[in-house]
């Protein structure tokens, strides 16, 4: 009846009714669905960047007229050493898009908000250690700031340079999340400027921890290779996500500030790098789907993937152990009882090898790096 009512109020002569051409309805997929059904974040990820003819996976749209100086195409497939049978077949597992993205960031920094004013209110650091948030705190966990800045941007390469879309967006959600951790460091010091003590907010204390101080040495001779040397955005990707975050990554914001801020007295600060801790997970969530289903078991380049990822350790383990055994004096000093720097190591060194090592076949264990690592503290000591 709504029907026939409806269609008196059309004009009959160019409302005809016909056949339709099919009767079921099915859904007509532009990919391949990660799962069961196309997600909302491969409708609006997929295909939204154009891509040339010889992107695996992609949809070619010819040639490109515009190039950068000195003839270099927009892209191209000496971006990266690692090779793909089709790049597009790339998902971030939890599916991470720039509405989603900025809604769980919207939501951190209003649990942020909460918490500053909450601890204001309740007084929760009057009986925190004034060394650990004069020194700790101001100095070498402002340190972080410039630290997460510089990885930052030696993620812009990756930005601009990824082959395929949804690669692009995990990338930059990756970057910005570093931004953003820089961002939450500083507000706690600004915070803390106001509740405890003003020369806490200086950032120029900060700064000269990052750039000359010995237990950052490594580190930052990461980030600056990083930054430096980062040609392949590729590579770039796999050096944080599998090398440096799990070992350097996890000691410092794990078990550095967040497992011992509490001994002493100071509950805000492990609030504070949650939001880095979540990001950390993100990223290992992608990375694995990247280096392992997409790169690793790739059907045609597998085994060459697998033996270019285990040269990439050669050359970024020692620098990524280094930074570990640098900044482990730090945790000794800072250390209440307990385990040592190197036992903590020990834990995330067995972690590294039993779940991240085996993703390319590595062979290396947790007793290797800890040769690294003594042969860095016994330089370190010597020095």
């Amino acid at each position: 009846m709504a029907n026939t009512y409806r269609r008196s109020l059309l004009n009959p002569e160019h409302d005809l009714e016909r056949e339709p051409i099919e009767t079921p309805r099915t859904a007509v997929y532009f990919a391949n669905p990660y799962r069961r059904r196309l997600s909302e974040y491969e409708q609006v990820m997929l295909y939204a960047q154009p891509n040339p003819d010889w992107i695996r996976g992609g949809i070619g749209v010819g040639g490109w007229s515009t190039r950068f100086p000195g003839g270099r195409g927009a892209w191209e497939n000496y971006f990266t050493e690692a090779r793909c049978t089709d790049w597009f077949a790339f998902r971030d597992p939890e599916g991470r898009w720039q509405k989603p993205y900025v809604a769980e960031k919207a939501d951190q920094w209003r649990s942020a908000g909460r918490l500053f004013n909450s601890s204001a209110s309740q007084a929760l650091l009057r009986g925190a250690d004034p060394a650990w948030l004069n020194t700790v705190i101001a100095e070498q966990l402002g340190a972080m700031v410039l630290h997460d800045y510089g990885v930052f941007m030696a993620l812009t390469s990756g930005m601009r340079d990824s082959l395929v879309d949804t690669l692009r967006v995990a990338i930059v959600n990756w970057a910005l999340d570093y931004l953003d951790s820089a961002q939450q460091i500083q507000a706690e010091k600004v915070y803390l400027g106001q509740v405890v003590a003003e020369s806490i907010t200086d950032l120029e204390p900060a700064r000269r921890m990052w750039l000359s101080h010995p237990s950052y040495a490594g580190a930052r001779t990461f980030v600056e290779h990083l930054w430096r040397d980062g040609y392949d955005h590729i590579e770039v990707v796999f050096a944080l996500a599998l090398i440096y975050e799990p070992l350097f990554g996890r000691f410092v914001r794990q078990d550095f500030f967040y497992r011992l801020a509490p001994l002493h007295g100071d509950h805000l600060t492990p609030q504070v790098l949650w939001p880095s801790l979540r990001s950390a997970e993100a990223a290992h969530t992608w990375s694995n789907e990247l280096f392992d289903r997409i790169l690793g078991r790739d059907p045609e380049f597998g085994a060459y993937n697998r033996q270019l990822m285990g040269w990439w350790t050669q050359r970024w383990l020692p620098r990524a152990v280094a930074a570990v055994a640098d900044v482990a004096t730090l945790f000794d000093a800072a250390a209440t009882g307990g385990r040592s720097a190197r036992q903590i190591f020990e834990t995330a060194a067995g972690d590294w090898g039993r779940e991240v090592a085996p993703l390319w076949n590595s062979e290396l264990t947790a007793a290797d790096l800890l040769k690294l690592y003594d042969e860095r503290t016994t330089v370190g000591a010597a020095r």
